[in-house]
This record gives structure tokens, C-alpha cells and sequence, in this order.
């Protein structure tokens, strides 16, 4: 255990050196850059949408999408996105800052329930492992609900095993806080994951006094009160308007969908139809890219947990006895998975809320077995290294090469001396890991996703718009036809739909291939002003990626004008 002390001291404050200040560099530069990278289309241009909107009309208390009514996620990224535009204006990173803060916030969280549970070393390496994990670091470029959502479980769990152990008022307002945000970000699961886990905790350190002595109520009604607001506009909304047409039915209650239909429509797939259905092990293999650089190890390390919970089969069926440290992670993390797994509509991020507790998992293991099984984790992260880089440098060097002769240089540079540190620390296989993945994500952020993204549509044309100095007063989208959310947020403007039929003076139209189609089946006139091509790229492709073969896996997005 001494070896693993010293192989492990460089992630203290003191004594860092060069390769430690190299990770943190590459790695919080990598996040940061990623601040300005146009948003994606649909899920983080469309939220932002609903947050200008906020902005524009004053009204906060309605969710609403263009001209349409939005019932599906409550409001606290909404009011988070509006409180920074109202301050800072409408921007990507304006956008992208209320995630890289709950995300810091939540790597924290996940260092002190680490060090609660376990040690100040568990605490350390799952923090690291957290931040370098890929869907972490996509979480704050790709930005949706998840980034919050999952710093808010952590912050919950750790407050509450904190108030288990102290019964401090401070502890308990603090998890209903992060009780409060998860729920208000995302629906049910913000509540039950982490409440499971306090639950599990319980009963692994047999300390029941949140219920003998009815400490819960005070927590439920904390959490109640904070949650009143996102309650009361939802019964603004929608109960007081059962006329309103959603998803072809009235009568929706905003109070009950949040409470049952959002969790139950996916997990049925009744409300938002079904995605991934007949894949039981759809989370599996999103697990293994995912979670890289991690993923093998994590493995590894949540086989070993399981090896040692059933060693101790007998212990953890008595209530009374103190279960291993591992139980409340695994038990809470198989639970959730099993769960997530027989859900009718599946996405990758919805495992993003369990990779704390696999970076828990996996620091716990890292520090207990790094002499014992040395081999066999170098072994895993060198095969998973090599794999990192090989896709790494495919994407930066075939599919979007590095272009500029300073670029090129900086990365050979940057590659000799990442060689160096690697040579000279590389009996410290995590470390190894951190360097590589952070050079990585660089070469992400820098070159792939800016190069990546100029292939959007929304945001390509908002440049050509802004550079021709055309009104976006008088810039229209086709009814029906082809729209980009991130036009509209890069104009800052909510651009509105007009039907054929309502052109009645010259216009700006923005449009697909049939869109353009239909104008011309009208018998209208118009010039085509400009044409670029449109790929969703929160949904990449192997077809898409392979330079000769993108044209026609692509769309186009028009920028049409109308002679009347």
C-alpha cells in the first residue's frame, strides 16, 4: 500500500510537477474551449431556444418551443440558461457555463463522498477518473439536461450520507437542495437514484435514526417547498388548460406529468414512441465507449466489488451488521442499470447519472489493488489507450485533418514532450491515462468538433446572414419543411414559419431540399442566395465521418430569397 501512496501523491496540492500540471492544463483547456463551440443541433440549440424565449417575453413560468407548448422536462435549465443570457446576453458559452459549473460542483461532490466512504485517495482518483471520462467531457460540449442533472445526484447522495452520520440541519437543507435541482432538472429519477442510495447506505451502516425519529419529514417537506415554484408553473400552464393539444391529446396535467408521465411515458415508450426497445444490452456497449478511458478497469473493479459482497453473503443479509464500503454503489448502480436496460426508449446519456459511482468504484479498486494486480490494469489501459489514440488521430488527421503549419507544430511539440512525461512516469499507469486522454480531448475541442460543426447548417448560415448584413426581421422558415434551432440562437432571434400561401411581399427563406421543392411546385420565384450542407452532429456516423462518402449522407439548408 505504500507504493500505491507514492504512485499516487501527485494529485495533491503540493508537489505537482510538470506532467501533473500538463493534465490540468490540457484538460480544464479542453472544457473550457469547448465553451465556445457552436451548440448542437437538436437538443441543446432547442433548449436554448426555450430560454430566449424566457428572455424575450419576460414569461418564465411557461415552457414553450417556438409557438408550441412544451411538456416534457421541468424548468431549471430553462430558468439557469435565461438568468445567464439576461446577464451575459445570448451566446454559446453563456449557454454551456451553468453545466461546467454544476459539473465542477459535481466532481467535487464525488471527491468528498469518496473520501467520506472510503478515503481522501478513493476521493482524489474518482474525481480525476469523473472529469476525464468521455461522456463527462461530451456532456459539456453536447449540453442537455445530464451534465446538471447527474452533479446534482452525487451532490444529493453525498449530503445525505453526510446528514445519516452528523444529523446536521445544514446536511439535510443541502440534500434537499440537490434533491430539489435533480428533480427540477429532469423529473423522478433526480429523487430516486439518490434517495436509493441513502436508503442502501442505511443499511449498509446500520444507522435508521432518519426514520425512527422521523428526521425524513423534515427533508420531504424541504425538498417539497423547494420544488413549489416548478409545481406552480407547471399548474399554470397545463392544469388550468386542459384544451391544450399535446402530443394529439388534451387534458394533460403538468402536476401529475411531472410526477409520473415524463419517468413513465420513456419507460414505456408511450408518450415519445421507442428507441433501442429490443436492445437489452444497449447500455452495455455504451458503456464501453462511454466511460472510456475507464471503462475495462471499471469493469474489472465492479467484478471485484461484487466477488467481495458475495464473500460476504452472510454479513449483508443481517440488518444489524456493517456491510462492506462497495455495497450501497453496486446495489444502487444494478438497480438503476436493470432499470434504464428495460426502458422502451433508450439514449447513452441516461447512463451518464451512474458514472460517479463507477468512479467511485474504480478509485476504490485502483488504490486496494494496484501492486496486487499491476499487470492486468497496465494491460487493460495500454489496449485502451492505444485504441484512444488510434481513433483520436483517425478524426484529426483523415476525417478532419489539422490545417496551418503553427497548428501542426504545436501538436508535435505537445506530442514530444506527452512522450517525455509518459517515459519518465511510466510506472504510474493512471497518470499515463490522464495525459493521453486530456492530449485527446484537445485535439476534440481544438480541431475535430469546430471543423465538425462548420458542417451544421443552423450555425453555417447564421455566419453568411450576420457577414451579408441580411434583417432577420425579414428572414422566414418554410411551414413544414427543413428548420435549424441553431440559426436562430446563433441570430438571437427566434426566427417564425410562415406557410406558402402567406408570402405575400419579398422575404428571406430558409428551407430544405423539399422545402425549395414545394416553392417551386407553387409556382413561386426565387434566388438562391446560399447552400451548405446540414449534418446533425450530436448523431455522428460511421457513413458520415468518411470524407468521400459525406455528400450523401448529408442534407442541404437553403437560404433562399422570394420575388413577389
Amino acid at each position: 500500500m505504500g507504493e500505491a501512496t507514492t504512485r499516487f501523491k501527485t494529485f495533491r496540492w503540493k508537489g505537482i510537477s510538470i506532467p501533473e500540471i500538463l493534465v490540468f492544463v490540457l484538460l480544464a483547456g479542453s472544457y473550457l474551449r469547448g465553451l465556445w463551440i457552436p451548440l448542437m443541433d437538436n437538443d441543446s440549440a432547442h433548449h436554448a431556444l426555450i430560454a430566449m424565449r424566457m428572455v424575450e417575453t419576460g414569461n418564465y413560468a411557461e415552457l414553450i418551443f417556438r409557438d408550441a407548448d412544451y411538456l416534457d422536462k421541468p424548468h431549471f435549465l430553462f430558468w439557469s440558461l435565461a438568468l445567464f443570457f439576461k446577464i451575459f446576453g445570448v451566446s454559446a458559452w453563456a449557454y454551456k457555463v451553468p453545466s461546467l459549473l454544476f459539473s465542477v460542483a459535481g466532481i467535487y461532490a464525488t471527491y468528498r463522498l469518496g473520501k467520506s466512504v472510503f478515503n481522501a485517495q478513493t476521493g482524489q482518483l474518482a474525481a480525476v477518473i469523473l472529469a476525464s471520462s468521455y461522456a463527462f467531457f461530451l456532456a459539456n460540449n453536447d449540453v442537455r439536461m445530464d451534465a446538471i442533472l447527474t452533479a446534482a445526484i452525487i451532490f444529493a447522495t453525498w449530503q445525505l450520507i453526510e446528514w445519516i452520520h452528523t444529523n446536521r440541519v445544514g446536511n439535510m437543507f443541502m440534500a434537499a437542495t440537490g434533491l430539489a435541482v435533480g428533480f427540477a432538472t429532469k423529473g423522478a429519477i433526480g429523487l430516486v437514484m439518490p434517495a436509493l442510495a441513502g436508503l442502501l447506505y442505511m443499511y449498509q451502516v446500520n444507522r435508521w435514526s432518519v426514520w425512527t425519529r422521523m428526521r425524513w419529514v423534515g427533508l420531504v417537506s424541504t425538498t417539497a417547498i423547494l420544488l413549489l415554484p416548478v409545481f406552480y408553473c407547471m399548474y399554470l400552464q397545463f392544469d388550468l388548460h386542459p384544451e391544450k393539444v399535446i402530443r394529439e391529446t388534451t387534458g394533460n396535467s403538468g402536476v401529475l406529468f411531472l410526477l409520473f408521465g415524463q419517468s413513465v411515458g420513456r419507460y414505456s415508450g408511450t408518450a415519445w414512441g421507442t428507441l433501442a426497445q429490443n436492445e437489452p444490452f444497449f447500455f452495455v456497449h455504451t458503456f464501453l465507449w462511454a466511460f472510456l478511458p475507464w471503462s475495462l478497469v471499471a469493469l474489472l473493479a465492479l467484478a471485484d466489488a461484487v466477488k467481495d459482497l458475495w464473500k460476504s453473503g452472510r454479513v449483508i443479509g443481517k440488518r444489524d451488521a456493517v456491510k462492506p464500503a462497495s455495497f450501497f454503489l453496486v446495489a444502487t448502480s444494478a438497480i438503476l442499470f436493470l432499470l434504464i436496460s428495460g426502458s422502451q426508449f433508450k439514449l447513452p446519456h441516461y447512463l451518464n447519472i451512474l458514472f460517479p459511482f463507477f468512479a467511485l468504484l474504480t478509485g476504490s479498486f485502483l488504490v486496494k489493488h494496484t501492486v496486487a494486480r499491476r499487470r492486468l490494469i497496465r494491460t487493460l489501459q495500454y489496449v485502451t489507450l492505444g485504441a484512444l489514440l488510434i481513433v483520436t488521430c483517425f478524426l484529426n488527421a483523415y476525417v478532419f485533418p489539422v490545417e496551418g503549419m503553427l497548428e501542426k507544430i504545436s501538436i508535435v511539440v505537445l506530442m514530444i514532450i506527452l512522450a517525455v512525461c509518459i517515459y519518465q512516469r511510466r510506472e504510474q499507469i493512471v497518470l499515463i491515462t490522464l495525459l493521453v486522454t486530456s492530449f485527446c480531448y484537445t485535439l476534440l475541442n481544438f480541431n475535430f468538433y469546430p471543423k465538425a460543426l462548420a458542417l451544421q447548417g443552423g450555425s453555417h448560415l447564421a455566419r453568411f446572414v450576420m457577414e451579408q448584413n441580411i434583417s432577420v426581421d425579414n428572414l422566414f422558415y418554410l411551414q413544414g419543411y427543413g428548420q435549424a434551432n441553431s440559426l436562430d440562437f446563433a441570430l438571437g432571434k427566434i426566427i417564425p414559419a410562415k406557410s406558402i400561401d402567406r408570402f405575400d411581399q419579398p422575404a428571406y427563406i430558409v428551407t430544405d431540399e423539399s422545402g425549395k421543392s414545394a416553392l417551386r411546385g407553387a409556382g413561386l420565384h426565387f434566388a438562391e442566395i446560399k447552400a451548405v450542407p446540414d449534418f446533425r452532429v450530436s448523431a455522428l456516423s460511421k457513413d458520415w465521418i468518411i470524407p468521400k462518402n459525406r455528400n450523401a449522407f448529408q442534407g442541404k439548408l437553403y437560404l433562399l430569397f422570394l420575388k413577389r
